[in-house]
């Protein structure tokens, strides 16, 4: 199998593409244009890595001609990069993705888009199931940005398979961390932890009752691969974890997990973003239709911390 991975030396696309390239039968090309992230060794010494843009549709249509299988994960990343880099943000998830599309109709291959837990909004469903109503913010608030790009996305490939029959399956991921995750566009995990480890304040927004549900990488490869082998055409899957929990109590966590002297400062959303910041209260999935392909979450979240802090503490923290 060749797999086209787009925004393939991301994060998830780095874990992805080096699981890949661990099943000897599998080839992989990476496009990517090394905007928030470079190819790691494991990339360039074993798979084809290519540099540019989703928003190339020249470029785009060699690339699918070649594959048999597309997953798309290309995107602006980080809640500061979702403000700061709006049109960036929309035209790669809308015109990006319908190069993507457009390409993958044309030679007939299937498509995985990689879509956000961000469309949601400020649901107060919980646990918000993929049918869920979205209720996103007002237009002046440029943190919603990412997740009106992403919800456009979502309605593009679904209109794709509807209209033109395209091979399409769409994955709504929770809150992914692991290894190789950088804090350097808001994620909050990464920079817990190369805090607490320096033993300096942890920033905690506003009053630290949001809540979460991480997940694990590995976790959120399983929930990935089930989806791409046994997912149905069309359908929407949100991929996460399980354990709600607080942004203060997570902050305490990784306190203790690290042994650290660190403090906790809150910081309020104006001081951290601007005026055109809205925060989400909760974010919790309904992960029951991807448990009926077999998915079952393994790492806790205290397992999942303990693996990102020795990955933080042999690496030199960054």
């Amino acid at each position: 199998m060749h797999y086209l991975l787009t925004g393939g030396t991301g994060f998830i696309g780095t874990h992805l593409t080096m699981r890949l390239l661990e099943k000897n039968s599998h080839q992989v090309t990476v496009l990517d244009n090394f905007m928030s992230s470079r190819p790691s060794k494991n990339q360039v010494n074993n798979c084809t890595v290519v540099q540019g843009s989703v928003l190339d549709k020249t470029l785009v249509d060699s690339l699918v001609k070649e594959c048999d299988q597309i997953i798309h994960l290309a995107a602006v990343v980080g809640v500061r990069q979702a403000i700061k880099k709006g049109l960036d943000g929309l035209r790669v998830n809308f015109i990006g993705t319908d190069n993507v599309l457009e390409a993958a109709t044309k030679y007939g291959k299937e498509v995985f888009v990689s879509s956000s837990s961000a469309i949601y909004g400020k649901i107060s469903e919980i646990p918000v199931p993929e049918e869920a109503d979205c209720l996103l913010g007002c237009s002046y608030k440029s943190s919603w940005l990412y997740s009106v790009s992403k919800l456009a996305e979502e309605h593009l490939a679904l209109a794709y398979f509807r209209e033109m029959n395209t091979q399409v399956k769409i994955g709504r991921f929770f809150n992914v961390i692991g290894p190789y995750q950088t804090g350097a566009y808001g994620m909050v995990v990464p920079t817990f932890i190369k805090k607490a480890l320096n033993n300096e304040p942890l920033p905690v927004y506003h009053t630290g009752e949001q809540t979460r549900t991480f997940v694990y990488i590995e976790d959120a490869l399983n929930g990935l691969e089930y989806v791409l082998d046994q997912g149905l055409i069309g359908r929407v899957y949100n991929i996460g974890g399980i354990k709600e929990i607080s942004i203060l109590n997570l902050a305490k966590i990784i306190i203790s997990l690290t042994g650290s002297q660190s403090q906790i400062s809150f910081v309020p959303y104006k001081e951290a973003f601007g005026d055109s910041f809205e925060e989400t209260a909760r974010r919790v999935p309904d992960i029951n239709q991807l448990q009926g392909l077999g998915y079952v979450p393994r790492f806790t979240l205290n397992q999942a911390l303990l693996e990102i802090i020795d990955h933080h503490r042999q690496m030199g923290q960054d």
